[in-house]
This record gives C-alpha cells, structure tokens and sequence, in this order.
C-alpha cells in the first residue's frame, strides 16, 4: 500500500500561477463600500428621529410617574407631620416634601385637604408639564392620581 506524499491542502490548492483564473482578491472596490455607506446613512436618516421621539416619550412617561409618585405621599406628609395639609382653591402646590420634576407645576382647581390621619378629600388638579397642560383628580381616601373627566 502506497503512502500519499503529498499534503492534504496542497492538493486541494488552485494553480496560483494562472492569471486568467485566479479570482480577484483584493477586497471591497470603492464603489462598493459607497453604496453600503450610502444605504446605512439612509437607513439612520429614517430611524433617527423616530428613536427620539421614543427616547423623548419614554422621559416624560417617567416625569409624569414621578409627580404621580410625589402627589400620592400627601397622606403619608400629612401623617408624619401630624398636622393637616390643605392648599386653597387657585394656589400653587408647593411644600416641604413634594418635589415635582423640573418644569412640572400643580395649581389647586378644588381645595385641596389631606386629614392629619392621611385621609384625602377629593381634588381636582390642574398641572403643567413642558409638553402642555394636563387634569388631575386626587382620590379618596388615599389620594391616587387619575385622569379627571373632560
């Protein structure tokens, strides 16, 4: 029985020395890597601004949670102090504890009372956030957030 002598791979080789059939192997021609440049910038010229929105949607969905999260410690203010918490009818909220996001206001439409033992008397809430104007009801007893009827 015969050995082969001969390398595996080297058997397997094209003919480098032909030109006619050595395949072009020099990489990506200018034009190529122009079209492939032309079509990503395209393609991110479409989605960018799209993704801002999303981005910028995603942030004020965070804002409006966190003012939600600030207006319903009224009663646990109001519980810890151990005094009552009330805000008259046309006012601004503003008091020690409640820190709304920046550019977030919350005028008093009804007065506004919150009991020493945390119960809330229903309200309604004009607040002013950067993207508009939005109404508010504070709930009873526990003073949740939610849309007030139109």
């Amino acid at each position: 029985m015969a050995k082969a002598t001969t390398q595996m791979w080297a058997s397997c080789r094209r003919d480098s020395d032909s030109s006619a059939t050595r395949a072009w192997d020099g990489g990506f021609s200018l034009l190529e890597l122009l079209v492939v440049l032309a079509l990503i910038s395209f393609m991110t010229a479409l989605v960018a601004p799209r993704l801002k929105n999303t981005v910028d949607a995603i942030s004020r969905s965070g804002e409006r949670a966190d003012a939600v999260r600030q207006l319903e410690r009224l009663p646990l203010l109001a519980r810890r102090e151990g005094t009552p918490l009330a805000v008259d009818k046309g006012q601004a909220l503003s008091m020690p504890g409640v820190e709304l996001p920046q550019g977030w206001s919350v005028q008093v439409i009804d007065r506004l009372q919150v009991a020493a033992n945390g119960y809330c008397a229903p309200a309604l809430l004009d607040v002013t956030t950067p993207a508009g104007n939005e109404r508010w009801m504070l709930g009873t007893p526990d003073c949740r957030i939610s849309d007030a009827p139109p």
